[in-house]
C-alpha cells in the first residue's frame, strides 16, 4: 500500500483561506484531512478536494470549517501508525509521533506493460514521408516560395 500526501486543514479555521488552498490543489481527487483538535485527542475526517469544494460553495468566508462541513455528523477516521499500514483500510490517516504523514491510497497506479506492437511502433519513424529521419538538431527544409 502507498501513502498519499494529503491537504491538511484545521476544523477551527475560517473557510475563506481554505478555498484558495483547495482551488490551487493539483487534483480534485487528492485527500483532504480535517483535524478537529479536542481536549483529549485529535479527530480526523477524510474527504476529497471535490467534496470539500462542493460543501463550501455557498458558505460565508468567516464560517468555521467545522460548521461548514458539519463535522459533528461525519464519521471519524482512526489514525494508524507506520507499522499498521499494511493491514489498515484505504483512506485511513497515517500518523507518526503526532504528525500526519498522509492517507493510505485506495490502489496502486497501474502502468501497462509495453506490447510487441508498442515496441515495433517506437522503433519505426513514420514522421518523415520521404524516408529521412528528422533529428532534433537538424533544420527543416526551406522553401524559396
Amino acid at each position: 500500500m502507498r501513502i498519499e500526501k494529503a491537504i491538511v486543514l484545521k476544523a477551527a479555521d475560517p473557510v475563506g483561506p481554505m478555498r484558495l488552498q483547495l482551488l490551487t490543489a493539483a487534483s480534485n481527487k487528492l485527500p483532504v484531512v480535517v483535524i478537529d483538535q479536542t481536549a483529549d485527542a485529535a479527530a480526523y475526517h477524510v474527504f476529497d478536494v471535490a467534496g470539500v469544494q462542493a460543501a463550501l460553495t455557498n458558505v460565508l468566508s468567516a464560517t468555521r470549517l467545522s460548521e461548514a462541513l458539519e463535522l459533528g455528523g461525519q464519521s471519524l477516521r482512526e489514525p494508524v501508525s507506520m507499522a499498521e499500514v499494511p493491514a489498515a483500510p484505504p483512506g485511513a490517516p497515517v500518523v507518526d509521533n503526532g504528525r500526519l504523514l498522509g492517507v493510505i491510497a485506495s490502489d496502486k497506479p497501474e502502468y501497462p506493460e509495453p506490447t510487441e506492437a508498442d515496441l515495433a511502433k517506437a522503433g519505426s519513424d513514420d514522421s518523415a514521408a520521404d524516408g529521412r529521419k528528422r533529428g532534433f538538431w537538424r533544420r527543416g527544409a526551406r522553401s524559396d516560395g
